[in-house]
């Protein structure tokens, strides 16, 4: 059973009152920059989709947001990661809450996984990164 039902309980369960209006700044700027994709939590965090696949999915931690993405997307925006010193991990990157200037890598990953996945019929990507 999900912990979550929608992103309104999601945002609830973030303890500190900061940390929450930040990550509320950051979904309501994906919706409005990009108002086709459609905002569930999955897996017990808010994700973004557009025509039923995933584009990319947020959760929230005690210092920073995790971001997850598809792995050709994320392999795309490596340099801007590195770039700006973000924190990563083998398929995450993480933005502390103190780095709204981050969400450029944000905005190349959704353009590029919108673009990428513009054919694809289901939830993850089964092509290989690089392909």
């Amino acid at each position: 059973m999900a912990k979550y039902a929608n992103v309104e309980e999601y945002l609830g369960s973030i303890a500190d009152e900061r940390h929450r209006a930040k990550f509320k700044e950051l979904l309501d700027w994906v919706q409005a920059t990009w108002p086709q994709l459609v905002c569930e939590v999955k897996w017990n965090q808010p994700m973004f989709m557009d025509h039923g696949t995933f584009i990319i999915g947020f959760t929230a931690l005690t210092n920073h947001v995790t971001v997850g993405s598809e792995p050709r997307a994320f392999e795309h925006a490596m340099p801007l990661i590195e770039q700006q010193h973000l924190k990563r991990g083998k398929k995450t990157f993480q933005i502390p809450y103190k780095r709204s200037d981050a969400w450029e890598v944000l905005e190349q990953i959704i353009e590029f996984t919108i673009a990428d996945k513009r054919d694809v019929q289901t939830f993850w990507d089964q092509r290989r990164p690089g392909c």
